[in-house]
């Protein structure tokens, strides 16, 4: 899960230079492809409901859906203007530039899960990643393979660039909240998924005292919901946190 602007750029908080969409309104387009596999009639989400709920289309849709109904920010398909989101389909990659930039888009693998394509739209709408935050030390204990990566590591190799991408410390900030270990942009402790041959990777990070105090309390928004949603870096749901800090970004 990588964001970018034009460029590979490392990244709930807002960074320094992150633009908001203008008028809290996203034009977007969706790749024919997506919408071939969802069996869409259109060139938008219209009828997304009634698409196959394993399908990129019904995930990106239901998305959206779920970020404007939160935070007010209103998502429409293209009809004019120089800039707009590409929602493109990728054989490789689920990631995403991050706010309003010179090109905005989002790559979707057809395997991807809801919960990464809803994280990839936190993105879009300007949050980084809630672990890279300038005060992440006083919250988490980076594994120290990670720690020392990010002091000095070779980045002709793939896993040094994955770390020192996705795991330094950003910044200044433009807004931020308090800390927030359940928001949807904080990764999981568990990263075994991106390197299954390496052990280390199940466990990024531990909770300091802090950080658990903080859980403690940003878990009750979940407490009706199942156990995997009150884990650090939950992909169930957009926070309250979240929410509100996407909303005071935009002017809501």
């Amino acid at each position: 899960m990588w964001l970018v602007l034009a460029v590979p750029v490392k990244a709930a908080a807002i960074e320094d230079l992150t633009r908001p969409w203008p008028g809290a309104v996203v034009p977007y387009k969706l790749d024919p492809v997506i919408l071939k596999r969802a069996g869409a009639k259109g060139t938008d989400c219209r009828n997304w409901r009634d698409w196959s709920a394993a399908t990129q289309g019904h995930k990106v849709c239901r998305a959206m859906s779920e970020w404007q109904a939160e935070t007010g920010v209103r998502f429409v398909p293209y009809t004019k203007g120089a800039k707009w989101l590409d929602i493109r389909t990728s054989d490789n990659r689920t990631n995403a530039t991050l706010g309003y930039s010179v090109v905005n888009w989002v790559n979707v693998e057809p395997r991807a899960s809801y919960g990464a394509v809803l994280h990839e739209f936190g993105h879009v709408l300007g949050l980084t990643h809630e672990h890279m935050r300038p005060d992440r030390d006083d919250y988490i204990v980076l594994a120290p393979f990670i720690g020392d990566s990010l002091k000095g590591c070779n980045p002709v190799e793939a896993m040094c660039r994955d770390i020192l991408l996705n795991f330094p410390r950003h910044g200044r900030l433009q807004m931020k909240t308090d800390y927030d270990p359940c928001s949807l942009m904080h990764y999981l402790s568990h990263q075994g998924p991106r390197y299954p041959d390496d052990p280390r990777w199940r466990q990024a990070f531990t909770l300091t005292r802090a950080g658990a105090a903080r859980m403690d309390v940003c878990s009750g928004q979940f407490q009706a919901r199942e156990a995997r949603c009150r884990k650090v870096g939950q992909k169930c749901a957009i926070t309250e946190d979240d929410a509100a800090l996407v909303r005071r970004f935009h002017g809501g």
